[in-house]
């Protein structure tokens, strides 16, 4: 064969290779794609070793302020994508994940703001990537995808949402479709939209109960040669065909207050829901202690709380919220018995006096549930269930083995993931919020009390805090771990640190 034919039959033996697989290479890039990173577990690959100790003067890589929002950093390759509110704007920021640069930011301008209470935000949907766009949800909008370099692909624009402190369920991508959970107080609905094209491919209802509102982002069970669409409710966890939304299975009889997202691990998927006031019976509610409070909000040094010095948001029963009985704020008139415009200790125990006598409800679940069933399997299917730990707005983490909840007053709890046996119980420093969901990597543990301090717990069964830092400001948005880095949003700066 001559030289030239030798290379004539060489390039179309080029040519007549395969296309690279696009989406294979993009999956390969460094991502945190979602709510909770790669099938929303909060785990990253344990090959790369990731800090303890975030220090702003050490290993602070970059620091960017950003507007007010709920939504956890989503990732993919060097792009950090998270929502915002900028007055009546709803915005997308694309952030370079190496330096920290805005790159772009788009906003739509709804009509009307759903209402929210002062536990929510107007941007609390995590976005989800898939590496050629990027989809993001607002309660008030609907969803709108964009490509990779802002401009928008699709749109498509929901009702406004009827639901208690507002809605909060970040999209879900599964195979060719992006869903989303609608649950709200009438005619809640799971809805499944093309992701390239934003078409409704299918919208089942949601069990109508007598005031239907939760929280939970759907989860992608992938078990076996199974792929189930599993999504956490009032009073039910319920599996769906991604196909065409059919119910497979479903668990009854779970308490009202579900805010936490699912794990699901091969073996078996794990949910918690609680109930209202106290659902815990080995860890009931604790009130913040007096000199907690002086230390975190007695700005003066008194040893008293003045109005001015007591933020909106502090709550008195932290899975109540700031209502007319459990906001601080609220009750001050009340307690402030010598009228004074101070909150001395004794008037602190006043308060805190009238909390034990709150009923017990309804107990708190927290469950693992085995695949393959079909239809109702509340008696067939659960592996092990606890009345113990159960988070009331943070997901569980399932990690090498073990299953960690963290409750608010920074309860946390470990269990043996195959049989619910129960390693260990132990404080988290402060009794305040936490709101943000823990994640691990590299064998250790973060979790972020809603005051701003970074928790950096040993994975394992012993429990050892390795680390204590203060960041500042409030955190309610869950971490983001890529390439050794941790990614954390406070109130108003989204920060990188890396380094040990």
């Amino acid at each position: 064969m001559s030289t030239h034919s030798s290379t004539v039959w060489a390039i179309l033996a080029l040519l007549l290779l395969p296309a690279p697989d696009a989406g294979a290479a993009r999956a390969n890039e460094p991502n945190w794609p979602q709510f909770r990173g790669p099938g929303g577990r909060g785990i990253a690959a344990d090959n790369r070793a990731y800090p303890t100790h975030l220090d702003p003067a050490k290993n602070l890589h970059w620091k960017t302020q950003v507007p007010e929002g709920y939504s956890s950093p989503c990732i993919w390759a060097d792009r950090l994508f998270l929502t915002a509110r900028s007055g009546n704007k709803l915005e997308t920021i694309c952030i370079d994940r190496k330096s920290g640069t805005i790159q772009w930011r788009k906003s739509v301008e709804p009509g009307t703001l759903e209402k929210i209470s002062g536990n929510n935000s107007h941007a609390s949907a995590t976005p989800a990537s898939d590496g050629t766009r990027v989809y993001v949800y607002f309660g008030s909008f609907g969803l709108i995808a964009y490509r990779l370099d802002g401009s928008e692909s699709w749109r498509k624009e929901l009702p406004l949402p009827n639901i208690t402190h507002g809605s909060a369920a970040s999209p879900l991508l599964a195979g060719d479709l992006v869903v989303i959970n609608c649950d709200q107080n009438k005619d809640p609905y799971l809805l499944a939209l093309d992701r390239s094209t934003g078409e409704q491919v299918w919208r089942v209802k949601r069990p109508v109960a007598k005031m239907m509102f939760s929280w939970a982002t759907p989860v992608l069970w992938k078990h076996g040669q199974q792929a189930e669409l599993v999504v956490l409710g009032r009073e039910r966890l319920i599996a769906y065909d991604p196909k065409d939304g059919r119910e497979r299975w479903w668990i009854e009889g779970l308490p009202m207050e579900t805010a936490s997202t699912p794990v699901g691990t091969e073996e078996a998927i794990f949910a918690g829901a609680t109930g209202p006031f106290t659902g815990d019976p080995v860890n009931p509610i604790e009130v913040p202690d007096f000199q907690e409070l002086l230390q975190n909000y007695d700005s003066n040094g008194d040893g008293r709380l003045a109005l001015a010095e007591i933020p909106d948001d502090l709550a008195l029963i932290y899975r109540l919220g700031t209502n007319a009985f459990s906001g601080v704020r609220n009750t001050f008139p009340r307690f402030d018995a010598d009228k004074d415009g101070h909150l001395s200790e004794e008037e602190w125990k006043q308060i805190t006096a009238q909390v034990p006598r709150l009923p017990m409800m309804q107990k708190d679940v927290f469950l693992a549930v085995r695949g393959g069933g079909e239809g109702n399997v509340t008696e067939s299917h659960v592996r092990w269930r606890t009345n113990e730990g159960a988070g009331q707005v943070a997901s569980p983490l399932v990690y090498r083995e073990r299953v960690y909840l963290v409750k608010e007053g920074g309860n946390v709890t470990c269990f043996r993931a195959a049989t619910g046996e129960r390693i260990y119980s132990a404080k988290l420093g402060q009794r305040v919020h936490y709101l943000a969901s823990p994640v691990a990597a590299d064998g250790k543990i973060y979790f972020c009390s809603y005051l701003g301090t970074v928790f950096v717990v040993q994975a394992g069964d012993e429990f050892k805090i390795l680390a204590q830092s203060k960041m500042g400001e409030r955190i309610k948005a869950t971490p983001a771990l890529v390439d050794g880095n941790i990614y954390l949003r406070t109130a108003t700066q989204m920060m990188a640190f890396g380094g040990s």
